[in-house]
């Protein structure tokens, strides 16, 4: 597609350039479907151009053609081609089109998802259930058991408070994307390892770098003596080798089952700091764009805007303490 179009400096080069290969992906197959759909209802229209094509009508006839679909995949494949449209015309206008768009968003909120169906927990009872597996491990490690049960433990403190993404999750390093200095964790993601492209980075609260320390100090240096070589990944399994993204998925899911009696996901974290910041304070509510590292404001409106991503990890914290005091003054 001309909108993926790369080139040099003085090339012209696509509107969408910017995006990863895994949405390009997601976007060609999406838009194939609206192709797919309209070869077989109207396949007149292939001879427009893409803006032409999808009109109003013709995305509405396509939505009743899909009508068994959940509202949230329904809203992903049509938010697709009006978002491919406004990408090749900024300049028309789109009212209608997100109409229907703000119809499917107020549909999936409505429905909301089965996935996420008794798997949104507070971070703070997340983080507790991490920190108490951690505690309950600590002291001389005996067994790879006991020092797998504490590196999860961490793990689950650590997607509490600083809910990153898989991948970025498994891909820390120490010295390099963890820095430890003057008693200081930082956190620091390069574009690489972030959906948006964009470079994040956050000090790591001193409720969660004391759970990392002795994770560090315990069960990392341990795990590392099983393994053939020198890692300087922050997460090792057993065998102290580097754990997969798979791997870490696998993992809290089962640990969180047993902690919490159901499954929870590292993406299901993300949701639960939203939730956790929105219910702490409509002011700490602003902090959910960069603890979840997104690039805008539109993917959230109404709570993403932008603030401190420095401050994010720490914002979110305080929102813990506070829910804490809540609880023990009985508010």
């Amino acid at each position: 597609m001309a909108l993926f179009a790369t080139g040099g400096l003085l090339d012209d080069q696509g509107p969408l350039t910017h995006w990863r290969a895994i949405s390009r992906e997601a976007m060609k197959r999406q838009y194939g479907l609206w192709l797919g759909w309209l070869s077989q209802a109207e396949p007149e229209a292939l001879g427009l151009c893409p803006v032409e094509r999808a009109t109003p009508k013709r995305l509405r006839a396509w939505l009743a053609a899909m009508g068994s679909l959940a509202p949230a995949t329904l809203l992903g494949y049509v938010g697709a081609v009006v978002r491919l449209c406004r990408s090749i015309d900024p300049d028309r206008c789109w009212t209608a089109h997100q109409i229907i768009l703000s119809g499917l968003h107020r549909a999936t909120k409505h429905r909301g998802s089965p996935r996420k169906t008794g798997r949104i927990f507070s971070s703070d009872v997340l983080f507790e259930a991490g920190a108490r597996l951690v505690h309950e491990n600590d002291g001389p490690i005996t067994h790879p058991d006991q020092a797998v049960r504490l590196r999860d433990g961490a793990v689950i403190c650590l997607l509490a408070l600083m809910p990153m993404r898989r991948r970025a999750l498994s891909e820390l390093a120490l010295g390099t994307s963890l820095r430890v200095e003057d008693g200081q964790m930082m956190v620091c993601l390069d574009g690489a390892m972030t959906k948006n492209g964009q470079p994040w980075e956050a000090v790591v609260p001193d409720m969660l770098r004391d759970i990392l320390a002795i994770y560090l100090k315990t069960a990392r240096p341990m795990l590392a003596a099983r393994g053939p070589g020198d890692h300087d990944a922050l997460w090792l399994g057993r065998n102290g080798a580097p754990v997969s993204v798979n791997q870490f998925t696998r993992a809290i899911r089962i640990r969180t089952k047993s902690l919490l009696g159901v499954p929870v996901s590292p993406h299901l974290f993300r949701d639960a700091a939203a939730t956790t910041l929105s219910r702490a304070a409509p002011s700490s509510a602003r902090m959910i764009k960069p603890i979840l590292g997104h690039a805008t404001t539109r993917i959230a409106e109404g709570h993403y805007i932008q603030a401190d991503t420095i401050a994010a990890g720490r914002r979110l914290a305080s929102a813990l303490d506070d829910l804490r005091n809540k609880k023990v003054s009985g508010g």
